[in-house]
C-alpha cells in the first residue's frame, strides 16, 4: 500500500493558479481515500494509493486544470514527510505557523465524517497532527507566528480596522489586532453576526461590507467565499466615497477582491503577506524530529498492509507442509481414520508453533522490519 500526494503551493504556484484551483474545489465529489488540505497558501491532495490513484483524485479536484496547474507529486516516504512538515508548519513562510495545524485537523475531521478517510490512513493523518503539535514545542515562541499577525501589523497603525469574515483566519486577524501594543478599534463584518463572540469588537452584518470599504482606513478580508465579495462597480463606488486612501489586506483564497487599478487603494494579497513574513530561525531539532516521526509512520503504514499477506502465506505454507507429511506417512497407517487423526495432530502442532509469530506480527508496537524478517525466515512469497 502506498501514500501519494500532490501539492499546489506558494511560492512555486502563483496566487492566480491557486485561486483558480481553490475556486473549483468540491469536496463532495472526491474518491474514497482522498485527503485534501486547502488553505490560502496551498492545496495538498494526499491519497492512500499509488500514482494512478492519485491521478484519479487529481482529476476529481482539478478537472481541466490538471495540466496547467502542474502540481508537485510525491510518492511513498517523501509524500509522508512532506505531509508531516506541512502539519508542523515547517513548509510555511513563517516556520511553525499556528493556523495551519488547526486547518489540517479540521480537514481531517471533515474527511473522517464524510468517510473519505479511515483506518490506517486516518491514523497516519492523526499522527501528523500529533507530530505537528509536538514540533511546535521545539520552536521558539514568537508574537508573529502567523500570517494573521503579519496582517495585523500591516494595518495596525490605523485607528479603525474592519475585518470581513468570522472564520479561523479572520478571527486570528482580530486577535492579532487586539494584541497590538496600541490596538485599533475593530469591527467584524460577518454573515452570521450572532455567532461572533469576541470581546471588545463591534459587529456588523455582511450587507454593510461596502460601507466598511468606504468608511474605514483599513480593511482585512478573510472569508471562505468562492466569488468576489464586491463587484467592480460597487468597489469603484465605495472608493469614490472615500476621503482618504484605503489599505485593503485580502487574505482569502480565492481572493475576495480584485486588485484595484488606479484607485486610492493600497491592496495586499496573501502572497504579499507571505513575502513580508519574517521567517523564524530554522531549528534543526524540529526538522529532524518531524522527519523521523514521518519516516516511522510511513514504515508502520506500509508494513501493516503486508501483515495480512505474510500471515496468510505463513498459514498456507504450514498447511502445505502438513499435507506433504501426511502423504509421506499415509502408507504406514492402518486406514482412513488413522490418516484423519494424523492430519489433525500435524495441523494442530503447526498452528500452535505459528501462534507466537502470528500474534507478534499483529501487535501494533512491533518493529516494522519484523514482517520482512519473518517472511525471509520462512521463505515466503507474499506478493
Amino acid at each position: 500500500m502506498y501514500i501519494s500526494s500532490a501539492s499546489i503551493a506558494y511560492p512555486r504556484h502563483r496566487g492566480a493558479v491557486r485561486a483558480e484551483v481553490a475556486g473549483r474545489l468540491d469536496l463532495h465529489n472526491l474518491p474514497a481515500g482522498t485527503f485534501v488540505l486547502s488553505t490560502c497558501l496551498r492545496m495538498e491532495i494526499t491519497v492512500a494509493g499509488d500514482e494512478p490513484d492519485l491521478e484519479r483524485s487529481l482529476s476529481a479536484v482539478l478537472g481541466e486544470l490538471r495540466e496547467s496547474a502542474r502540481p508537485d507529486v510525491r510518492v511513498g516516504e517523501s509524500a509522508v514527510i512532506h505531509l508531516f512538515r506541512v502539519a508542523a508548519g515547517l513548509e510555511s513562510p513563517i516556520l511553525g505557523e499556528k493556523e495551519i495545524l488547526t486547518q489540517f485537523r479540521q480537514a481531517l475531521i471533515r474527511a473522517e465524517q464524510e468517510d473519505r478517510v479511515g483506518g490506517l490512513f486516518a491514523g497516519l493523518l492523526e499522527t501528523a497532527v500529533a507530530t505537528g503539535r509536538r514540533a511546535r514545542e521545539l520552536l521558539p515562541d514568537s508574537p508573529h507566528d502567523s500570517l494573521a499577525a503579519v496582517a495585523a501589523q500591516v494595518v495596525g497603525s490605523a485607528d479603525r480596522v474592519a475585518v470581513l469574515g468570522s472564520g479561523l483566519m479572520a478571527t486570528a486577524a482580530v486577535h492579532g489586532l487586539l494584541g497590538l501594543p496600541s490596538p485599533p478599534s475593530v469591527t467584524v463584518v460577518a454573515r452570521n453576526p450572532d455567532k461572533v463572540a469576541i470581546e471588545g469588537v463591534e459587529v456588523w452584518p455582511f450587507d454593510r461590507a461596502a460601507e466598511a470599504l468606504s468608511a474605514f482606513p483599513a480593511v482585512v478580508s478573510a472569508t471562505s467565499a468562492k466569488h468576489l465579495l464586491v463587484d467592480d462597480d460597487a468597489m469603484a463606488a465605495a472608493v469614490l466615497r472615500r476621503t482618504l486612501p484605503l489599505t485593503l489586506v485580502d487574505m482569502a483564497m480565492p481572493p475576495d477582491f480584485e486588485s484595484p487599478h488606479g484607485a486610492a487603494v493600497d491592496y495586499l494579497g496573501i502572497d504579499d503577506l507571505a513575502r513580508m513574513a519574517d521567517r523564524r530561525p530554522r531549528r534543526e531539532d524540529a526538522d529532524a524530529f518531524v522527519q523521523a516521526a514521518a519516516a516511522d509512520a510511513h514504515r508502520q503504514f506500509v508494513t501493516h498492509h503486508r501483515v495480512g499477506p505474510v500471515i496468510g502465506e505463513l498459514m498456507r505454507t504450514a498447511d502445505a507442509v502438513v499435507d506433504r507429511t501426511v502423504d509421506r506417512f499415509a502408507g504406514r497407517l492402518g486406514g482412513g481414520d488413522d490418516r484423519a487423526v494424523l492430519q489433525q495432530v500435524a495441523h494442530t502442532v503447526a498452528r500452535t508453533l505459528l501462534a507466537g509469530p502470528v500474534a507478534y506480527l499483529k501487535k501494533a508496537d512491533r518493529a516494522p522490519e519484523v514482517v520482512d524478517a519473518i517472511a525471509d525466515a520462512f521463505d515466503l512469497d507474499d506478493d
